[in-house]
């Protein structure tokens, strides 16, 4: 059962296995899963999943063999508060820390529109670096992926698993400028109306012969890709083959 508690006007709702929010019209009450309104998800969703600018990541290296390292990608934590404050507005989030000794877990409550607050949690570690203080803002960070904030810079799709050279334990000149050209080519196709309308296009289709039907007829869209970003066409062709990949493994489990 779900328990309702007054907060700042808002209703903050609190469920052990599903996101349950408090829709609020007028004085009545009624009790919603957020699923039930793509809608309103989706448009926070895009909003949080965004790419920051280029200028915005940080990386260090990690994970040494020999003099090659691969890139860790990070965010500070007054960029992650900026985004939420962007989406949803300065005093519509806040946040609460437990203390586990070296660890600490941050709960990230925040305020969808005419929906009601949604809690999620993550933990984070002392750095290296900042000691407790990165504690702290590795817990918030952390548990803003879990809202989709920066989620992208934990997989191999910035980098493509590539490892770069160091010196010292520190990336090389050279090494630092091959890596803001990965995270600079991502944010442009990330940012590119095109790829972005093929990639939803392709990654909606639940056949093959939906998926190759989609692709002819935007051929001339995609080959106005190719002419403009060449990134960003190759990106495209990625997720057209992942897509075509699944739903080929899908199909011979149906038809065996």
């Amino acid at each position: 059962m779900e328990k309702l508690s007054k907060t700042t006007g808002d209703v903050k709702a609190t469920a052990p296995s599903a996101i349950v929010a408090i829709f609020i019209r007028g004085s009545r009450m009624t009790a919603k899963t957020l699923e039930e309104d793509d809608g309103v998800f989706e448009f926070f969703e895009q909003q949080l999943k965004a790419p920051f600018s280029p200028n915005k990541i940080k990386w260090r290296a990690s994970n040494f063999n020999g003099n090659k390292s691969p890139a860790l990608l990070y965010l500070d934590a007054r960029d992650v508060m900026d985004r939420l404050d962007e989406v949803f507005g300065i005093g519509r989030w806040s946040t609460k820390y437990v203390d586990l000794d070296t660890r600490a877990v941050c709960t990230l409550s925040v305020s969808f529109n005419g929906w009601g607050w949604v809690e999620k949690a993550d933990v984070g570690t002392q750095s290296t670096f900042e000691g407790e203080k990165g504690m702290y803002s590795d817990a918030l960070k952390r548990a803003a992926v879990q809202f989709g904030v920066g989620r992208y810079l934990y997989d191999d799709e910035v980098l493509q698993g590539k490892s770069f050279e160091t010196s010292n334990k520190k990336f090389t000149p050279e090494s630092n400028d091959e890596i803001y050209a990965f995270v600079e080519s991502h944010f442009r196709t990330y940012s590119n109306a095109k790829s972005n309308l093929l990639k939803s296009l392709f990654q909606s289709a639940t056949t093959l012969e939906e998926l190759k039907k989609y692709y002819a007829e935007n051929k001339k869209i995609v080959e106005e890709l190719k002419a403009e970003d060449s990134d960003s066409a190759l990106y495209v062709a990625k997720i057209f083959k992942q897509r075509g990949s699944a739903l080929k493994r899908v199909e011979k489990i149906i038809h065996g």
